[in-house]
This record gives C-alpha cells, structure tokens and sequence, in this order.
C-alpha cells in the first residue's frame, strides 16, 4: 500500500480493464457486424447497369428479416440450376401477378403497368423472350436485372423452376447503402475499438510498473542510507 492507504497501479488497473473490455467490444461488433454481416462484393457482370455496373463494390446487409419488391438481393441460384450466388431484383413476391405481351411496353403487375425508373434505357421489356403471365407462388421470388437486354432471370428459367422463381429462403442478403448510418457506425466502431484496445493494454503495463516500483520501494530497509541510532 502507499502512503495514502491505497494499492499502487489500482485506479491504472481498473482503467486498463475498462479500456481493454470497451475496445474489444468495439472491435468484435464493428469487425463482426460491419464486415462479416454487411460484407462488400465485387458485381462481376454488367447485368445491373445502370444502377450497378460491372466492378461495382456492393455492401450486402445479411441480417435482413424480409424482402421487398425493388430490393436488389444477393441469391443462392441452386433453384435455376446453377452453383453460385447472383444478383438480381426483386419485381414480384409471392402472391403477385406479373405479366407481358409482346407489343407491351411495360410489365404488368397485378394488373397495373409496372414503373421501373431504374433499367437501362427505360426499357424494362427488352430481350424478353416472349409472352408469359405467371402468378409468384407464396414464399418464392419473380427477379430480373436492370439490363433487361443482357439478364438470364426469371424470364429465362420457367422451365428450370417454378415459373422462374427462386425461394426466399435462397436470399442471402440485400443491397444497403454504403453510406448507411448503420454501416458506417459498425465499421467505426471498429476502427475506434483498436486504438482503445491499445490504450488499454499499455494502462495495463503502466499499472505493472506501479506496483513493482512500490513493491521495491517497500523492500528497502527504513533507515536506508541514514546512520542507524545509536544502541
């Protein structure tokens, strides 16, 4: 103990621990939560133009609890008889009723023209094949690219799968902003962690030190270096 009655390095001690148990904290939910969960792919292919053309960087959000129509999903393409993952949108959910005619300038769903201000050209119908009419079964997804000329989707594949669609249970993530509020807080809370992780540790080598120092401190003799009284 010191002359104040306290234990040296304690106040450095506990500091440390603090430190150390913010920093690690920080690091794990920004390394694990913005990278691991919202990972960032490479689109190879010019299928998404113009929204994302080929080269884009894609952060994928993988803790979605559903998805939406005009979500741009990362998918598992088992379901059209392919081993890998893709990216398409998503234009009709389960229970929707998608359609076209040749002649038709727009699909339609459920009835009504299908807006789409984000395919390439404004031309949402070029390259389909031909005439179709399908209602998306429940549970299961109707996806097409932006580059409507240039996508083997769900107009391609009524033949491998259920009228092309893709089970929702094969989605692996949807597209999230980069500059999404969420991404940027995980991903700095990473880098913040590890200069608070560092302090920590080196709080934990200063306490060390205070306490060698008062442990040598308390093993020298009293009167050390003073001539002892007389006896």
């Amino acid at each position: 103990m010191d002359i104040r009655g306290g234990v040296p390095g304690r106040r450095t001690g506990v500091a440390a621990v603090v430190l150390v148990v913010l920093g690690a904290v920080l690091s794990c939910a920004g390394g694990i939560g913005g990278y691991f969960f919202m990972p960032t792919r490479v689109l190879p292919s010019d299928h998404m133009r113009p929204s994302y053309p080929a080269g884009s960087s894609m952060v994928f959000n993988l803790l979605i609890t559903g998805v939406e129509r005009g979500d741009v999903v990362l998918f598992d393409a088992a379901a059209w008889g392919e081993r890998n993952l893709s990216v398409e949108r998503v234009v009709a959910v389960g229970g929707d009723h998608i359609a076209y005619a040749p002649g038709d300038r727009t699909f339609t769903l459920n009835g009504k023209p299908l807006a789409e201000p984000y395919v390439l050209d404004g031309d949402p119908v070029a390259g389909t094949p031909g005439a179709f009419s399908v209602t998306v079964p429940e549970g299961r997804l109707f996806l097409l690219g932006d580059t409507r000329g240039n996508s083997a989707d769900s107009r391609y594949r009524f033949q491998a799968t259920e009228h092309g669609t893709v089970p929702v249970s094969a989605v692996k993530g949807a597209v999230i902003d980069a500059g999404d509020p969420l991404v940027l807080g995980l991903r700095s809370a990473l880098f913040g962690g590890i200069p608070v992780l560092a302090a920590g540790v080196a709080c934990v080598g200063v306490a060390r030190r205070q306490r060698r120092r008062a442990t040598a401190a308390a093993a020298q003799p009293v009167f050390a270096g003073q001539v002892p009284p007389g006896g």
